[in-house]
């Protein structure tokens, strides 16, 4: 009988050939870890239950530029995830994209992690979350202490997070919203929630992939600490679109 291809039959039954699908590893000291896979799979459940399966999604090579802005947000997006290993632990280590609805930073910010997520060596558990739905959640449980911490910790812990949307109630037609003549800003609900899982991430260096309508100055309008800590964790990754001709949504239809 040959072996190698008995083997390569019996690896073949299982989707990981580390751990052969029992989500567990041995170490040399006869203890057990979790396998990476294990990680893997319980990010890719909390996608999907936002209606985002990451093997799915429009990959960096599928974004098209049209100028140089969108190529530079291209161009920047590759190289973080090239470099992702080199400046994970960096004060500087997380990627933004700011601005104009409809320029793709939500392609751009769900290929960044789906790569990192979906690459074969040493996967990156990414977790994603759409800002108005995860606030929803975290408000309706907020007298449930031990349900809405379990939830804030999910985002707070992640190895990465991607906040889609950040601040998307706040902003409309590329301009924070107004009730009267005063922007209605953030409530102390709203730095409830957020405040605490951006300071934790800020604090111990956790990467963050963020897309936001909000410009950098609208964001200090928003809250100066906060946007501080967003800005300064960016650094030099990061892309502002300005102005309707960055609605790729809209283009085709409006000359």
């Amino acid at each position: 009988m040959n072996t190698t291809s008995q083997n390569t039959e019996v690896n073949s039954k299982y989707r990981c050939q580390k751990c052969n699908d029992t989500s567990w590893l041995n170490n040399e000291d006869g203890t057990y870890k979790r396998c990476e896979c294990f990680e893997k799979e319980y990010a890719e459940r909390l996608w999907s239950n936002f209606g985002v399966k990451p093997g799915e999604v429009k990959k960096l090579n599928e974004y098209k530029p049209y100028d140089e802005l969108t190529t530079m947000a291209r161009d920047k997006a590759i190289e973080y995830v090239h470099n992702f290993d080199k400046v994970r632990t960096l004060r500087e280590n997380s990627f933004g994209l700011f601005g104009q609805a409809g320029a793709g930073k939500s392609h751009l910010i769900i290929a960044v992690g789906a790569a990192l997520l979906n690459r074969e060596k040493s996967p990156i558990s990414v977790i994603y979350m759409p800002y108005l739905e995860v606030m929803r959640e975290l408000k309706a449980n907020a007298l449930d202490d031990e349900v809405y911490l379990r939830i804030s910790s999910r985002y707070q812990r992640a190895q990465v997070l991607i906040i889609d949307d950040l601040f998307k109630d706040k902003v409309k037609n590329g301009q924070l919203i107004k009730f009267g003549n005063q922007y209605i800003g953030l409530t102390e609900a709203d730095m409830k929630h957020i405040y605490p899982i951006l300071n934790y991430r800020y604090i111990n260096h956790l990467p963050t992939l963020i897309s936001t309508e909000c410009t950098p100055k609208m964001l200090m309008d928003l809250d100066e600490a906060l946007a501080g800590r967003i800005l300064e964790a960016c650094g030099d990754n990061m892309v502002v679109f300005q102005g309707t001709k960055y609605n790729f949504r809209m283009r085709r239809f409006v000359k």
